[in-house]
């Protein structure tokens, strides 16, 4: 997959203050809670650090804008899309030269997920979720669910509009790479090195 990922802890923020706009840092200085406010400077600044890189331009050129879904992107792409996620202590970011998604998750209990994944998943993830040791459903639960967040992300839609009509293959659970559907549309998916506690799941749409 021709996409670069960084997954940071927050204690990391103070590093991409300085490339923050004037408009974020004045956002920045209104965030109270803490951990807020360490995931908001960390996601911007190693975003436009990251999109700097690759498109090989100074970080204070890039303008952001949000599609027609009110996905974020770039207002002068070239053909670059980046996503982020956060969760705890970290925060993902992923840039790709083509649409992409990246999600990670904490690894924790969650009361009903059996319902809920009767409910949202699809079929086929719902039967292989079932299938897994009762010891690993909990973990298997988040990889299937980031797996169909950062798939959804890439495609552009949200929970609302993407739960009923994405597939990610139940194939994820046991290797690192698979195959999504969101829709039309169909995608490379493939599991990070996350953090010990946490799954995190990256999506390019399928050349």
């Amino acid at each position: 997959m021709s996409v670069s990922v960084e997954i940071l802890n927050v204690s990391e923020a103070a590093k991409y203050r300085n490339f923050l706009s004037a408009e974020e840092r004045a956002r920045s200085a209104s965030i109270v809670q803490e951990t807020a406010k360490a995931r908001f400077e960390l996601g911007r600044g190693l975003r436009r650090r990251m999109l700097a890189e690759a498109k090989g331009v100074d970080p204070d050129e890039l303008l952001f804008a949000e599609d027609l879904n009110g996905k974020p992107c770039v207002a002068n792409p070239a053909g670059w899309d980046f996503n982020l996620s956060h969760a705890g202590e970290y925060v993902a970011v992923v840039v790709g030269g083509g649409c992409v998604g990246v999600d990670i998750e904490m690894v924790r209990p969650v009361r009903e997920a059996g319902s809920i994944v009767k409910r949202y998943f699809h079929p086929d993830e719902a039967m292989a979720w079932h299938t897994v040791a009762p010891g690993l459903r909990e973990e298997a639960f988040f990889v299937l669910w980031s797996a169909r967040e950062a798939s959804m992300k890439c495609a552009g839609l949200g929970l609302a509009r993407g739960l009923s009509v994405t597939r990610v293959d139940p194939a994820i659970l046991a290797d690192r790479q698979a195959a999504a559907r969101v829709g039309d549309t169909r995608m490379d998916i493939r599991r990070l090195d996350a953090p010990n506690g946490y799954v995190a799941v990256v999506a390019e749409t399928a050349r």
